[in-house]
């Protein structure tokens, strides 16, 4: 079987990290030898206690050791493919490669926006794995070359990430939540309070009196965490804002909630919206990016006009107001990451790309 390394600057909670604990997990199911270089983290603990190998590669620290432990890696364990995840992965990868002369294929996988300054290097790789539609133009209008890109959506695990995999109200309960209380949860990393729509999300608790009673869960840590704390101290909203700081299982706390809120500066998909949709929770959040190919507007959650809290408010209220408007949407939610983003569609595409590339090598 296939022998794939899984390359990312490191392996904590994030967008693209899960993603590689995903692809990682899904490939070794499927027979896969499964490799991961990164420089470390909670999840790579995870992954190496589930028999999924794991070499210490610091790629933000040293380019040049991280190129050196590469080659070695490559060569001692016959690598097929390698298949990086970020700009900094990619741009190892492909140094590496050219540098040590490895006839290896490399794919790599676009988690933000391909600034037009790395266009030269990553035009290198095999194949760029575009997570929307559009991340895929917004990369062509840099320079990137469209015949080089795919658009594979992130995939979510339909069966860990599934409605009522808790008792919600042992969970408000534990945490002070009234039983009644509309609820909204924000999964993120917190660089600051802007980046993620943090803020947004305390300016609606704190200066609109509809929402007086209404509920926030954050998970997610980051250099922002104590601004945060110490906002919600300001804007005295203590026992409304509940920090459950930083989760590798955060399936099993979004039960607590009502609706998935992501008032995002930008993001080229939104993956936690689709982790939280197929756990049956309407999603609303800023209409940025690669936001609407996630939400369907007014079906499965609701499109935000752009750094307008009255919208915000708006749209959030609709569904507080109308709990079968809620359970509906919800419903809808499910379906549709079930028909777009399931992870068994991920990895029957990614699979075709490795497969088609490695072939073409040996051809």
């Amino acid at each position: 079987m296939k022998k794939i390394l899984l390359l990312v600057p490191r392996m904590n909670i994030g967008g693209a990290e899960s993603y590689v604990a995903l692809v990682a997990r899904s490939l070794k199911s499927l027979g896969y030898n499964i490799f991961i270089a990164s420089a470390g983290g909670a999840l790579a603990v995870e992954l190496q206690k589930e028999g999924i190998k794991h070499f210490f590669l610091p790629i933000r620290l040293s380019k040049f050791i991280s190129g050196l432990l590469l080659k070695r890696i490559v060569e001692k364990y016959n690598i097929d493919l390698i298949h990086a995840n970020s700009e900094a992965a990619g741009i190892v990868a492909v140094k590496t490669r050219n540098k040590y002369k490895l006839d290896i294929p490399i794919v790599y996988t676009a988690h933000g926006v391909l600034p037009a300054k790395v266009k030269d290097i990553m035009n290198q790789v095999d194949k760029i794995i575009a997570v929307s539609e559009f991340s895929r133009k917004s990369a062509i209008k840099e320079g990137f070359l469209a015949e080089k890109i795919q658009v594979i959506y992130n995939g979510v695990d339909t069966d860990k990430f599934k409605p009522n995999r808790q008792n919600k109200n042992l969970l408000r309960k534990k945490y002070n939540i009234p039983q009644e209380a509309f609820t909204m949860i924000i999964v993120s990393r917190i660089k600051n309070l802007r980046n993620k729509g943090h803020q947004h999300l305390l300016d609606v608790l704190k200066n609109y009196e509809v929402s007086k009673k209404w509920h926030l869960v954050v998970i997610g840590k980051g250099k922002g965490f104590s601004d945060l704390k110490k906002k919600i101290k300001e804007y005295h909203l203590q026992d409304r804002v509940h920090l459950l700081g930083h989760k590798t299982d955060v399936e099993n706390y979004i039960d607590i909630a009502d609706v998935m809120v992501l008032p995002s500066y930008f993001e080229t998909f939104g993956l936690v919206l689709a982790e939280g949709m197929a756990m049956q929770k309407p999603a609303i959040a800023f209409n940025v990016g690669g936001i609407s190919e996630v939400i369907s507007d007014k079906e499965t959650g609701f499109l935000v006009k752009y750094n307008d809290d009255d919208d915000l408010l708006n749209k959030i209220n609709i569904l507080a107001q109308d709990k079968d408007l809620c359970n509906k949407m919800g419903i809808n939610a499910r379906k549709k990451v079930e028909k777009d983003f399931a992870n068994q569609i991920m990895i029957k595409k990614l699979i075709e790309v490795y497969n088609e590339i490695i072939d073409n090598k040996t051809n």
